[in-house]
């Protein structure tokens, strides 16, 4: 239990090894809960309603920066078990987060067309996101990344299995 939550934290921090589909759910929704729940109390201390304190715009950015590193480690690892490159999926990860942002402040500044219109542009690589990293599986055994640790017996082409021996002999119970 030790090496898996240690794992599991590293994976929050770090951009080294792999991540399966499975762990990428759980720590993007545990993450997404931490971030519900700094606003919430964040709105509380403001004095404000939730869907007012989401509507600010320094503190949406400001969570933003604190959440950025953890949501890529787990990003970037995710990646990795797609045997996709850390550059790769931060580029993505740019273009989501800076195509969000300039949406967020055009809104802010009153400009809903063209926030909307980035929201459209948005859209197709959110859900390229979605599907290559929270569907599809991760690379059958290992890759330039790690092993694997839902396929740790594969080469990644075929079962490794032990050679089948040809004995006159009766098996042992």
């Amino acid at each position: 239990m030790a090496r898996k939550t240690s794992h599991f934290i590293d994976g929050l921090f770090g951009f080294d090894g792999r991540f399966r589909r499975s762990e990428y759910w759980i720590a993007s929704i545990g993450l997404g809960i931490v971030r519900l729940v700094t606003l919430g109390v964040s709105a509380a201390v403001l004095g404000m309603g939730f869907v007012q304190a989401s509507n600010v715009f320094p503190l949406r950015v400001g969570l933003d920066l604190v959440f950025l590193w953890p949501y890529a480690a787990i990003a970037i690892k995710r990646g990795h078990d797609r045997n996709r490159s850390a550059r790769y999926t931060s580029v993505l990860l740019v273009l989501l987060y800076g195509l969000a942002w300039i949406g967020s402040w055009l809104l802010h500044a009153g400009d809903a067309t063209l926030g909307a219109l980035l929201g459209l542009v948005m859209l197709p690589l959110a859900l390229y996101m979605l599907i290559d990293y929270g569907f599809i599986d991760g690379t059958k055994g290992p890759n330039r990344y790690g092993a694997s640790d839902k396929y740790p017996e594969t080469d990644g082409r075929r079962l490794v299995l032990d050679e089948p021996t040809l004995s006159s002999e009766p098996p042992k119970a």
